[in-house]
């Protein structure tokens, strides 16, 4: 009875059956008793075992089955200064940490990021999509998210921070791929391949791999959406009053970076874009001009008429920065022959 009494004392089998699926870190309950030396530890696949000694980490256990012996704990032996053979029960704390992949974990931009693009200045953008992650090291990550906790949990990690941690390296790598507006929703579901290895240094520092990063969409606020509609809607609606050609190059980036600037300043949409259509249609009606000028050596009164008003406009097309003084000077020398 007393030998029975105290074999109940100690701890001969360490495990952990893992039936939640959510269990990121497991303390094994010990209730203050100590481990028999020879235990044995079992160490299940897709986990990884701890020994912690006073609050720091020790020996680290793989998945098999492992005998608690001065041999097979070198760090632990070490720091309590066991003798070869020692043979006495112990106190320490066994923790399991779950190295599974953890699959279809959802993030999202719970306000806009401001992202620099090269046509339309700075543009807010609402993102949202799933990513995978597995613990890649076991003792970083119960460094950095265990602390005394007996048991974490995947949605104490998410809701304790990391969702946002994805979110804002999100962000950073965004603009450091220097994709435009237009690329960004063309290739939203490919741009996720493009950013995982922009992200993954910032996690293993915590000792996680993010298996997979998915972007399922990449939006614009709804009322600039409206503001490039109604841009839209304007420019087409110029371009019937005037016949233009449907052929005028680079006219839509034009527009983008006019409404762009406007909306970096704070200036009202439906101006900017006025303003950014009646320039860029005085540089069409110039292309148009060249190519369609009669051979006729005298302009009629109509065509001097829009030759100077022409001449204006892209005169506020350099002001502004959009032409450089070299093609201001040709555009002008070609216009100022046909007077």
């Amino acid at each position: 009875m007393v030998f029975s009494f105290l074999r109940r004392q100690f701890i001969d089998i360490i495990e952990w059956v893992d039936e939640t699926r959510d269990t990121l870190i497991w303390k094994f309950p010990d209730e203050d008793r100590e481990i028999k030396m020879g235990a044995q530890l079992t160490v299940r696949e897709s986990q990884v075992a701890l020994l912690v000694n006073e609050g720091k980490i020790a020996d680290v256990y793989p998945p098999g089955r492992h005998e608690l012996t001065t041999r097979n704990m070198p760090i632990l032996t070490n720091l309590r200064g066991w003798k070869y053979g020692f043979e006495s029960p112990f106190k320490v704390d066994v923790y399991f940490v779950s190295t599974r992949e953890f699959q279809n974990l959802r993030w999202g931009t719970p306000q806009p990021v401001m992202v620099e693009d090269s046509e339309l200045s700075l543009v807010p953008l609402r993102a949202f999509g799933t990513f995978g992650m597995k613990v890649k090291d076991a003792p970083t990550f119960f460094r950095e998210f265990a602390g005394t906790d007996p048991v974490v949990t995947l949605e104490e990690l998410l809701e304790g921070g990391f969702r946002s941690l994805v979110v804002t390296h999100f962000s950073t790598a965004l603009k450091r791929c220097g994709r435009t507006l237009a690329e960004i929703n063309a290739q939203a579901h490919q741009l996720g391949e493009v950013l995982l290895p922009l992200l993954q240094p910032e996690f293993s520092r915590l000792g996680v791999e993010l298996t997979r990063f998915l972007v399922e969409s990449v939006t614009l606020p709804e009322e600039i959406q409206k503001q490039l509609v109604e841009q839209d809607l304007e420019l087409r609606r110029l371009r019937r009053k005037v016949g233009l050609s449907q052929e005028v190059q680079d006219m839509g980036k034009f527009i983008q970076f006019q409404a762009g600037q406007g909306m970096e300043k704070g200036e009202g949409g439906a101006g900017v874009a006025r303003s950014a259509l009646e320039m860029g249609l005085g540089l069409q009606m110039a292309q148009q001009l060249q190519q369609n000028a009669s051979p006729s050596p005298k302009a009629t009164a109509e065509e001097r008429s829009q030759i100077l008003q022409t001449l204006k406009e892209l005169a506020e097309l350099k002001n502004a920065g959009i032409l450089t003084e070299e093609e201001f000077e040709l555009k002008k020398k070609e216009l100022l022959s046909r007077l």
